[in-house]
């Protein structure tokens, strides 16, 4: 009876491990953005980069897997550039982005590991990142919230709604955890009554 317990147990630990990913660490980033270069172009930058004091870390930009722009209305043209800066040489590496292929449900999500020098971002000490905006300027995006997510939700279908199966695994993960400590608790009590 010891060892169904044990395996019981052992099941929930592994339910758990694999739900884990279907949730989202989010990094809040300032709205608007403390690196400006130029009307058209804003950004992010970790701290201690251009000797400026910012509560980013490199860390988390290491640790994230999307950049999810909360936007107030649907971008009417143009394209969108995103460009990432790191040490050591500090290359300036753009990609150009369609907003019809990142902007759903009032969100614009990139996923950062598709970006031209964000892998980059792994080995720095010090890091930053633009969005570009021309058509006709960053403020035309009418960003209301940014952030970076650390994994799960953002959605690398280009949209910026959950992943469906991140839900459903969720879902299923909380219902098969709910089940292991259910059987758990009968077979522990199974073996009190003996």
């Amino acid at each position: 009876m010891k060892k169904a317990l044990l395996t019981l147990a052992m099941a929930a630990v592994i339910v758990v491990m694999l739900a884990a990913p279907a949730f989202a660490a989010i990094v809040s980033l300032p709205v608007p953005p403390d690196w400006v270069n130029g009307d058209p172009q804003k950004g992010w930058r970790s701290n201690g980069t251009d000797d400026a004091e910012t509560s980013l870390t490199i860390e988390q930009l290491q640790s994230a897997k999307y950049l999810v722009l909360e936007v107030s209305k649907e971008p009417e043209g143009g394209e969108i550039k995103f460009t990432v800066q790191c040490d050591p040489d500090w290359s300036w590496d753009e990609t150009t982005l369609k907003p019809a292929d990142v902007y759903k449900d009032g969100k614009i999500t990139i996923e950062l590991s598709k970006m031209t020098g964000w892998k980059n971002i792994a080995k720095a000490t010090k890091g930053k990142f633009l969005i570009g905006y021309w058509d006709p300027n960053w403020d035309g995006l009418s960003i209301t919230k940014a952030y970076l997510e650390t994994g799960g939700g953002g959605g690398s279908d280009g949209g910026g709604a959950a992943k469906t199966g991140d839900s459903a695994m969720t879902a299923l993960s909380i219902a098969a955890l709910l089940t292991a400590a259910g059987a758990a608790v009968f077979v522990s009590r199974k073996i009190k009554a003996r």
